[in-house]
Parts: C-alpha cells; sequence; structure tokens
C-alpha cells in the first residue's frame, strides 16, 4: 500500500528537463536475472518517497565525454573509434549485484568488482582525452552502483539507508556478464534518465549486439 508522506518539512526535489551530454555507460537491456531482482526489490520500495528505475533505464555511468553541446559529432565519432582500440584488449566483465546502498538519497545496487570498473573507466577516459583533451570527464567519490529508486524528496538519505539495510537480509547474490560499453546522449526527465545510444564498444573483441 503506498503511504502518504507525513512531514511537511519535506522539499521536492528540482526536477530538470532536458539534454545533459554525451557519456560511456554500461547499460542492462540483456540481463534478466537483475531486471526481477529489481523488480522484487522495488516492491518494498515506498512509491510515495521514491519513483522506481523502469528495468530498461538501468545503467551504470562509467565517465562523461562533455556536456551538451561541447563536442561536435566528429570528436565523438572519433573517441568512438579510440575506445574500440583500447577496448580490444579489455576482457568482458562478470559484475555482482548482491547488496543494496544509500547513495545520497537513492536506493541502488553496489556494484563489484569495483576495480573492474575504474579500469574500464581509465581506459575510456584515456581514449576520450587522446581526440578531446578538454573533455569534463566525471570526478566522483560514489562506487561503482546501478540506481533502482530515485529520491522524490530532498533529505531522504536515512530513508534510502534503512531500506536498503532491510531488503539485503533478503537478496541472493546474481552475476551480470558485461560484454560491451555504449557512448550515449543522455537527458534527465524528472527525476529520471532517457538516453540514444551513439555508439556501442565491444569488449575484448566481442561482437557488439
Amino acid at each position: 500500500m503506498t503511504s502518504t508522506p507525513d512531514d511537511a518539512r519535506l522539499q521536492p526535489r528540482d526536477g530538470r528537463n532536458g539534454p545533459l551530454g554525451h557519456y560511456w555507460f554500461l547499460t542492462f537491456e540483456h540481463a534478466p536475472e537483475l531486471h526481477a531482482l529489481t523488480k522484487t526489490c522495488q516492491q518494498s520500495i515506498d512509491p510515495a518517497y521514491f519513483d522506481a528505475t523502469p528495468v530498461d533505464g538501468l545503467h551504470l555511468t562509467l565517465d562523461r565525454i562533455a556536456y551538451d553541446g561541447a563536442s561536435t559529432p566528429e570528436q565523438r565519432a572519433s573517441i568512438a573509434e579510440a575506445a574500440r582500440r583500447v577496448c580490444s584488449d579489455q576482457a568482458a566483465l562478470t559484475l555482482t549485484f548482491e547488496q543494496l546502498t544509500n547513495l545520497r538519497g537513492a536506493v541502488g545496487f553496489v556494484v563489484s568488482p569495483a576495480e573492474s570498473v575504474r579500469i574500464l573507466r581509465d581506459s575510456l577516459r584515456a581514449a576520450t582525452l587522446s581526440v578531446f583533451p578538454d573533455a569534463r570527464v566525471k570526478d566522483s567519490s560514489s562506487p561503482p552502483h546501478v540506481t533502482i529508486a530515485y529520491p522524490v524528496f530532498e533529505g531522504l538519505s536515512a530513508r534510502a539507508a534503512a531500506t536498503s539495510e532491510a531488503m539485503n537480509a533478503m537478496i541472493e547474490r546474481i552475476d551480470v556478464m558485461v560484454s560491451e560499453v555504449v557512448m550515449v546522449a543522455l537527458e534527465q526527465r524528472g527525476h529520471m534518465y532517457s538516453w540514444q545510444v551513439v555508439a556501442r564498444v565491444a569488449l575484448g573483441g566481442a561482437r557488439s549486439k
């Protein structure tokens, strides 16, 4: 049953609309076990406080390439080619999902191994900077993660942490194979995100779908 927020002090989060720029993502269109686990967890998340991420919107942000309007199609095509060269030596990743956490008020899976994600991110960043030295890459202190619910209000970190802790005892570990990265044009729609794929880059010689 959906509850009604009972704290009049809660302030709605601003939800902007429009393009954000171009990014490197991992996406999970072909991960049915992750979709099923996400839906199960979302059933225990109060929709009065959180907007659930559609399973076709699950993603892991690896890095920013450029803000909207700051790169050209030719630059992006060259960056994608540079990424294909560096990723030919990058093995496909097996990512583990077994724990939810508070992500500054959002609820999401911690993704491991973090070091493998970091190595992939650094390779893509090197490819980006080799073509576009002024790229506004994304420095983040957050662990690799996949968000499954975004906060509707400001100041929901404690609720997100409690929600995550309550569900972690019920979560069974799953592993997801990732064989490509994607360059996307990212947009924000309220509290959610949508994107268009600009380029697909296979890992370790795999053939992108």
